[in-house]
């Protein structure tokens, strides 16, 4: 059974939704508030987050959806009357998303979370790990494996790694790697962030001499490997 996280503020919506959705046969835990939402996202472990874009709360569905990508890649479902071209952007930015517009009506609701539930298990199936060196490189479980020995990566080295590892031996941008992991309006006072990320991960790479993540100044990073004698 498929677990929703249904981050809505309306509440008579709500109760249709989770209805029609335990009908459906998936499991549904529902939230108002969308801080209280990270901080059980972990524990509740759910397969997919319904969540409304204009939620009257300190963070938007927008900056909500955001802050949870920062801990994890769960697939993203925005229900919102907001479909101007700059809010969906905005929206699509964040990676791993789709949009419903509303007023929606439950068949189409529960087709746009099947689709975007069996797109990630397709994409993990393909996905699964990387191949670094010497290294093996999990992005789903944030982890480093070499000669049997595993190293846990933070959710933000990850996301860059993962970042450098589907974009390999191309330059990814400072930029791009900011707007991804972080939002727009944290990316000045997160530069400095990203900079200890990129030596923490060179650092876990160590062991590896034939592993780079070469800087090119004032643009960004690239994950490459030399030859060494």
């Amino acid at each position: 059974m498929e677990k929703i996280l249904l981050i809505e503020d309306d509440i008579n919506l709500a109760f249709i939704i989770i209805e029609e959705l335990k009908v459906e046969g998936f499991e549904v835990i529902h939230q108002i508030n969308g801080e209280n939402a990270l901080l059980t996202i972990d524990n509740l472990k759910p397969d997919i987050v319904l969540l409304d874009v204009n939620l009257q709360t300190t963070l938007n569905g927008f900056e909500l959806g955001r802050q949870i990508r920062l801990q994890s890649d769960l697939p993203i479902l925005f229900t919102t009357s907001r479909t101007l071209t700059e809010d969906l952007k905005t929206g699509f930015s964040i990676g791993n998303v789709d949009y419903l517009k509303k007023p929606f009506g439950i068949c189409e609701l529960v087709l746009r979370i099947k689709e975007l539930l069996s797109r990630n298990t397709k994409q993990k199936d393909q996905i699964k790990q990387f191949q670094i060196g010497k290294f093996i490189f999990n992005p789903f479980e944030n982890t480093l494996l070499i000669n049997n020995k595993k190293l846990t990566l933070q959710n933000n080295e990850s996301s860059v790694l993962y970042l450098l590892c589907i974009n390999r031996d191309k330059v990814v941008t400072k930029e791009e790697i900011l707007k991804t992991v972080w939002n727009d309006l944290e990316m000045r006072q997160k530069e400095a962030s990203l900079y200890n990320i990129i030596s923490a991960l060179r650092d876990k790479f160590s062991e590896d001499h034939s592993i780079v993540i070469k800087t090119f100044t004032k643009t960004g990073w690239k994950l490459t490997q030399v030859t060494t004698d």
